[in-house]
C-alpha cells in the first residue's frame, strides 16, 4: 500500500477523479452504514423481544412446534423466490449505475410475475396437502399448517420488494419493513393478544399472527418501492434477458439450497425429526441469540453489496480491493465485541427464555465461534462471488459444505444431541470460510482480510 503522493495525483487526471469520486463517496457510505446498523440493531431488539415473549408463552415444547413449522416456510420461501431476491442486488445494481433501463425494467418484470406465482402455488399445494392429511395429523396442526402456507408467499415477496430497494441504495426504506416492522407488529399483535384477551395461542396462532404482520410489512415495502423507483425505469420499455437471469439464479439457487442446509433451520429440522420438539426449541432459542452477533456486519453488508456490483461492472479492481479490507475490518469492529457481550451475558439472557431453556447455554457458545468466522471472512466472500457474476465456484462451495455439514449432523446428533448438532454446523462454517476466501482470491484477485496486501508485480498501489 503506497502512501498518497500529490504530484502524482497531478500528473495523473485519472488519479485526481478516482480520489474526488472516493472523497464524495465515503461519507454516504459512512451514513448509509450508521443507518443500517442502527435499523439492524432496532430490529433484532424487536425481534428479540418479540421471541422472548413467544418463548415464556408457548414454553419449550410449543415453541419447538413453531420453530419447526416456520423452518419448514423457510425452505418454501426458498423455492417460492427462487433467489431473485439476490439476483436483484447484482441486476438491479448494474442496471441502474448503468442507466440500463429497459433491461431494470424487463427484470423487475420478470422477476415479481415468478416470484409471486411460484410462491402462491407452493403455498396452495401444501395447502391442499395438509387438507387432504387433515384427519391424520395431530389437533391443530393442520390449521398451523395452512396458516404457515399463508406466510410462505408473503415472505418472498417481502424478501424481493426489500432487495430492490437494497440495490437502489434505499437503505432504510429496505430495512424498515422487513427487520423492524414485522417484527414490532408482530409483537404488539401477541401481547394483545395474551394481555388484552387473556388467551394463550398455540403454535398455530402464533403463525397467523406472524402471517399478519408479514402482510402489513408487504404493503409498505411496495409502497415505498414506488416511491423509490425511478421515473425513467417506470416509463421505459421493458428488455428482458430471460437468458442471462436464469442462467445467474440457477446458480444462486444451487448456493442458497446449500447454505439453506448449513443455516440453523436446517439444525432445527433435524433436531426436531430426531430428538423431538423440546429440543428443536432449545435449538432455536441459541441459534435466534446467536444471530444477534451479526447485527452489525449485516448493517455494513447491506450497504456495500450493491457497490461492490457496481465496481466490478466498472472494472475497478483498486477500490474493490479497498473496499473489501475496509468492509472486514468494519465486520470484525462490530462483531467480536458482540460475541464477547454475548458470551458473557448468554446464560442470564437464556434464563429470560424460561427454566425450560436452560439446555441452550453450551449450545449457544459453540455456534457463537461459527457465526464470527461466518460474518466477518465467509459470508463477504460468497458475496464478492456472487455479485461478481462468479456464482459457480460459490455454489460448489456450498454444495461441498452443505453435504458435509448434513453428514456430520446426521453422525451427532444421535450420539451427543443439540451439542452435536452444533459442533457440525460450526465444523462446516469454519470449511466454508477457507473454501470460499480461496475462491476470491483466485478469481477476482481479492483478499478477503482487514489488511491491505502487497500490490502484485506490476501494478499500481492502490
Amino acid at each position: 500500500m503506497r502512501p498518497f503522493d500529490a504530484g502524482e495525483a497531478v500528473a495523473q487526471p485519472g488519479l485526481l477523479l478516482r480520489l474526488a469520486a472516493r472523497l464524495r463517496t465515503l461519507p454516504l457510505i459512512l451514513r448509509s452504514t450508521v443507518l443500517s446498523i442502527g435499523g439492524n440493531v432496532a430490529g433484532a431488539a424487536a425481534s428479540f423481544l418479540t421471541q422472548l415473549v413467544l418463548a415464556r408463552t408457548l414454553e419449550a415444547t410449543r415453541y419447538g412446534i413453531y420453530s419447526y413449522l416456520l423452518a419448514w416456510v423457510n425452505l418454501g420461501v426458498l423455492f417460492g423466490k427462487l433467489e431473485f431476491d439476490t439476483a436483484a442486488l447484482r441486476f438491479v445494481s448494474a442496471y441502474d449505475s448503468t442507466h440500463k433501463d429497459g433491461l431494470l425494467a424487463g427484470f423487475l418484470r420478470h422477476g415479481w410475475r415468478t416470484v409471486g406465482w411460484t410462491a402462491a402455488l407452493l403455498a396452495l399445494t401444501a395447502g391442499a396437502i395438509a387438507w387432504l392429511l387433515r384427519g391424520h395429523l395431530p389437533a391443530g396442526i393442520a390449521d398451523a399448517i395452512w396458516a404457515a402456507m399463508v406466510l410462505l408467499p408473503l415472505t418472498a415477496c417481502l424478501a424481493f420488494s426489500s432487495s430492490i430497494l437494497q440495490a437502489l441504495r434505499r437503505v432504510p426504506q429496505a430495512q424498515l419493513p422487513q427487520i423492524l416492522l414485522r417484527p414490532v407488529l408482530f409483537g404488539v399483535g401477541l401481547l394483545a393478544v395474551v394481555g388484552m384477551l387473556g388467551r394463550q395461542p398455540g403454535a398455530g396462532g402464533a403463525v397467523a399472527l406472524n402471517a399478519l404482520a408479514m402482510a402489513v410489512a408487504l404493503g409498505v415495502s411496495l409502497f415505498l418501492l414506488g416511491r423509490a423507483l425511478p421515473a425513467r425505469v417506470r416509463d421505459a420499455a421493458p428488455t428482458f434477458d430471460s437468458k442471462t437471469w436464469t442462467s445467474t439464479v440457477r446458480g444462486l439457487m444451487i448456493i442458497a439450497l446449500a447454505q439453506l442446509v448449513l443455516s440453523y433451520q436446517t439444525d432445527v429440522l433435524v433436531v426436531g425429526t430426531m430428538l423431538g420438539a423440546r429440543e428443536a426449541g432449545i435449538y432455536s432459542a441459541a441459534s435466534q441469540l446467536t444471530s444477534l452477533i451479526g447485527l452489525g456486519a449485516n448493517g455494513v453488508f447491506f450497504v456495500v453489496l450493491p457497490i461492490f456490483s457496481q465496481l466490478h461492472a466498472r472494472g475497478d479492481h483498486d477500490e474493490l480491493q479497498r473496499l473489501v479490507v475496509r468492509t472486514v475490518q468494519g465486520c470484525i469492529a462490530v462483531t467480536v465485541p458482540a460475541a464477547l457481550v454475548l458470551c458473557i451475558a448468554g446464560p442470564t439472557v437464556v434464563h429470560w427464555y424460561g427454566p425450560s431453556f436452560a439446555g441452550a447455554v453450551p449450545v449457544l457458545y459453540l455456534l457463537t465461534a461459527g457465526q464470527v468466522a461466518g460474518m466477518t471472512l465467509g459470508g463477504l466472500s460468497s458475496f464478492l462471488l456472487i455479485t461478481s457474476g462468479h456464482e459457480r465456484e460459490a455454489s460448489r462451495v456450498a454444495i461441498f459444505t452443505a453435504v458435509f455439514n448434513l453428514t456430520l449432523s446426521l453422525i451427532l446428533t444421535p450420539l451427543f444431541g443439540v451439542i452435536g448438532a452444533a459442533v457440525a454446523t460450526v465444523a462446516a462454517a469454519l470449511l466454508r470460510v477457507g473454501l470460499l476466501y480461496w475462491f476470491a482470491g483466485r478469481r477476482l484477485h481479492v483478499a478477503v482480510t482487514p489488511f491491505f496486501p502487497r500490490p502484485r508485480p506490476g501494478t499500481a498501489g492502490a
